[in-house]
């Protein structure tokens, strides 16, 4: 049998000429693989919205998003037209007074838009203010004077907020033919309210959500 050291070393002096013709710093690339979602970082991931979330209606069909929507404005109006008619009899203060006019009537619009609207597409809607919305009633009921006010211009304040940012959401993407007029009806009440409560010059925007990106 005839040895193989030759081919050995020709294999080897063929190896040293590819090195030395490569050039410097040159690197083997290799394919990047995606990294693996597990634990926490895939309980975070959002859920994608499906057919299966939606609830049809004869006006197309309704997100969990828009209910939510719908919910918030019926127990949002039941606390604002309330502590709004407190503040017009408690207040001496011209501009609180002007912001509890303007959001009693606007209130009063959104309430009946909004039962006739869940009314319309079978949805059942709330009778009274959620829990933490009536803890702020109780609150207000026995305050008076600067404590009222301070009190009613911020909770306002920051309701808004919350219901400006659940309200864009609904907007970018609703398919229903009853809510998006709805979304953007409510979208200019809200911001009308919120310039009229920021005029007051008691509210703390240390106080306000900042959303989450």
């Amino acid at each position: 049998m005839k040895s193989r050291k030759p081919w050995i070393a020709l294999c080897g002096a063929l190896a040293l000429a590819v090195t030395a013709c490569a050039p410097p710093n040159a690197q083997v690339v290799t394919a990047p693989q995606a990294p693996a979602v597990t634990g926490q970082a895939a309980a975070a991931a959002p859920t994608p919205l499906t057919e299966a979330n939606l609830t049809q209606t004869p006006f197309g069909p309704i997100s969990p998003a828009g209910k939510k929507l719908l919910t918030i404005v019926q127990q949002t109006s039941l606390r604002e037209i309330t502590t709004s008619t407190w503040a017009l009899q408690r207040s001496a203060d011209p501009a609180v007074q002007e912001a509890a006019r303007v959001i009693i009537t606007q209130h009063k619009d959104l309430e009946a838009r909004d039962t006739d609207i869940s009314t319309r597409m079978g949805l059942a809607i709330p009778s009274e203010p959620s829990p933490d919305m009536q803890a702020g009633i109780d609150r207000m009921r026995g305050e008076f004077g600067a404590t009222f006010e301070r009190d009613y211009v911020n909770t306002l304040r920051q309701g808004h907020a919350e219901a400006l940012i659940l309200v864009s959401t609904v907007r970018a993407d609703t398919r229903n033919t009853l809510v998006r007029p709805f979304a953007d009806l409510a979208g200019g009440y809200i911001k009308t309210h919120i310039n009229l409560l920021e005029k007051t010059g008691d509210v703390d925007y240390a106080q306000l959500p900042v959303p989450g990106l």
